[in-house]
């Protein structure tokens, strides 16, 4: 199972590691290629992944608002907690409620529970994704602007990803292979970009990273088990929550930190830390999901 899960994530260290050799002997100014990524290369991966997918939410009601439900109580448990944490509401509010469904979260779901986990991971991707370009962002920017949901182009992106696998829409390859070609650039400059911050971060927010890190852990098991007190799933929704729970925080939450200027050193520590942090948490993630 270790080897499994360090297959899963080692990628991801190995990335951050090259921007953050080429950050201490470089130190490069990213933050237009961030904007770009964030702008556009992410829509384009949103929908690219979405559209290939072929899943109905509205059938399992019960898991999708007990995605959301977590989501939203992750945030409200670590309101008060912001403080224990070394970092600002407005940059550990996000780490705590959005995880790393994507590229660490689908495979490790995929893996407990073959096939059949796919359904409840890709409905997880949908919610986190909708609610962290949404609610997430409006955390970080400190206000709530209605523009960040109907001109958001990842929303739209999310929104016609999935009004193309419902309706099975059929694209012309030169614009698939386009769309695919821009989404592949995401992943690896989001991880070399976070490598690049990490590079000019200090001491004292690699420890604001490990006790974010720790803090966030215990906040959403607090949060997936009040949830699971109320809406009783069973069999592989329940594990495939659980699992969600025990996720380090997602990448994008550094992009967005970066984008809105919100402590993006400390927002990199709590993600490379959590990431880290995700090789002892996610074995007992596991054990509590298929217990």
């Amino acid at each position: 199972m270790f080897s499994q899960i360090a297959t899963i994530t080692l990628p991801i260290f190995v990335l951050a590691l090259v921007g953050f050799l080429y950050g201490r002997r470089v130190s490069p100014d990213l933050s237009g290629a961030n904007k770009l990524v964030v702008d556009m290369a992410l829509p384009a991966l949103i929908f690219v992944s979405l559209s290939a997918k072929s899943f109905d939410p509205i059938t399992a009601l019960s898991f999708t608002g007990a995605s959301m439900a977590l989501i939203v109580l992750s945030g409200l448990i670590a309101w008060p907690l912001a403080a224990a944490s070394g970092a600002s509401r407005r940059a550990f509010l996000p780490c705590a409620m959005f995880t790393n469904v994507g590229p660490v979260g689908i495979p490790l779901i995929a893996l407990a529970y073959g096939p059949e986990g796919v359904a409840p991971a890709v409905v997880l991707l949908v919610i986190s994704n909708v609610l962290h370009f949404t609610l997430g962002a409006g955390v970080m920017s400190g206000q709530v602007d209605w523009r960040m949901v109907y001109a958001n182009p990842l929303v739209w992106a999310t929104v016609l990803g999935l009004c193309s696998a419902q309706f099975q829409w059929v694209f012309p390859v030169w614009l698939q292979t386009s769309l695919t070609m821009l989404g592949s650039v995401l992943v690896p400059m989001m991880l070399l970009s976070l490598g690049v911050r990490l590079a000019s971060s200090k001491i004292e927010d690699a420890k604001i990273g490990a006790q974010s890190s720790v803090l966030i852990f215990f906040i959403r098991l607090a949060a997936v088990y009040g949830i699971l007190s109320l809406i009783p799933l069973q069999g592989v929704e329940r594990g495939a929550l659980i699992l969600f729970a025990c996720l380090p925080p997602a990448v994008f939450n550094f992009m967005l930190a970066d984008k809105f200027q919100v402590e993006p050193h400390k927002v990199a520590s709590t993600v490379i830390v959590g990431h880290l942090g995700c090789l002892l948490f996610l074995p007992l993630g596991l054990w509590l999901a298929l217990n």
